[in-house]
């Protein structure tokens, strides 16, 4: 096993992650935005834990990408983004065990904690890794969109502490249709090509 190897899973990762957030947004608006369909949330918390387990990888592989810019900025970037990663999957398993345990939707807490930290660290993993990402080859446009992501997340996490709900859902349907999916799957699509 070599770590070009893992570098080329983590570009899997990334494209399985795209598609999983578009899964997901679809799941959440055809059978889970209502709230009564149990079952359609519950589908809709597991994509998300997935999601969460997809990133744990790619965010590993992409700092193989990118240390030579920063090692130390690099590592610090991996550490966060897999604790938000971790997060991630904790706050959907958690939230679909607890529909599966009672059957019932539970109510919104727009300042979760597991929330924050999702939108909070995610956008710090964004903003180290997008500026490490500028130092090296990859593409200025892709080093571009992962800024917007940051704009994107930062607004999603203030949005949750404030708390203006319909913003930080507003930020989180940006964040998971359009700028993150897009930036996995191209970032994802690069690294299983050039792992280097």
């Amino acid at each position: 096993m070599s770590d070009r190897s893992f570098v080329r899973f983590g570009g899997l990762a990334g494209i399985l992650l795209a598609a999983t957030s578009w899964l997901a947004i679809v799941e959440y608006y055809t059978l889970a935005k209502g709230g009564s369909d149990v079952v359609g949330l519950e589908g809709f918390q597991f994509l998300y834990a997935l999601i969460g387990f997809w990133a744990l990888i790619g965010i590993v592989a992409v700092r193989e990408r990118v240390r030579s810019a920063g090692e130390s900025w690099s590592f610090f970037a991996t550490l966060v983004g897999a604790i938000a990663a971790v997060g991630t999957i904790a706050s959907g398993v958690y939230a679909a065990a607890t529909l599966r345990a009672t059957g019932q939707v539970a109510a919104v807490d727009p300042v979760s904690p597991l929330g924050l930290m999702t939108f909070g660290l995610t956008g710090v993993w964004f903003l180290v890794t997008a500026l490490l990402m500028w130092r090296t080859d990859l593409p200025k446009l892709l080093t571009l969109l992962g800024f917007v992501a940051v704009a994107d997340l930062f607004v999603g996490f203030v949005a949750s502490v404030v708390p203006v709900a319909p913003l930080a859902t507003l930020a989180g349907v940006v964040a998971g249709a359009v700028g993150g999916p897009l930036f996995w799957l191209w970032l994802g699509i690069l690294l299983r090509r050039d792992p280097a």
